[in-house]
């Protein structure tokens, strides 16, 4: 009962982190580099790490582990917010703030990953 407890404690703490470094990760690719505003940039922010964590952290990173969940993330971090700039004018990307985007997402991964597996 203890190990369930702080194995979900592990969870929740694991997605603060992520949404708050995901929002990093957006902020410096599409806020500093893009000059796009800060609440569309939190938005799909939190849509990136929402969805990354249900499917890459919650899905993949049990059955095929540490990088292809990263890379799942990743993937996933650059559609949402490809998808975002399609939805809404007040939002612009570039090929370029997208690939930090992408690759910071993926640095911040395969951390988080090792973070959840308890692997410190």
């Amino acid at each position: 009962m203890k190990k369930e407890r702080i194995a979900m404690k592990r969870i929740y703490l694991s997605l603060i982190l992520k949404i708050i470094l995901v929002f990093v990760a957006a902020w410096i690719s599409y806020s500093l580099i893009e000059e796009n505003p800060l609440l569309w940039v939190f938005i799909s922010a939190l849509a990136v790490a929402l969805l990354s964590f249900l499917v890459g952290d919650m899905l993949v990173l049990p059955r095929y582990g540490n990088i292809s969940a990263a890379l799942a993330d990743a993937v996933i971090g650059g559609i949402v917010a490809w998808i975002v700039d399609l939805l809404t004018p007040r939002f612009y990307i570039t090929w370029v703030s997208t690939l930090v985007f992408v690759v910071l997402i993926f640095i911040i991964e395969i951390i988080l990953h090792r973070y959840i597996a308890g692997k410190d």
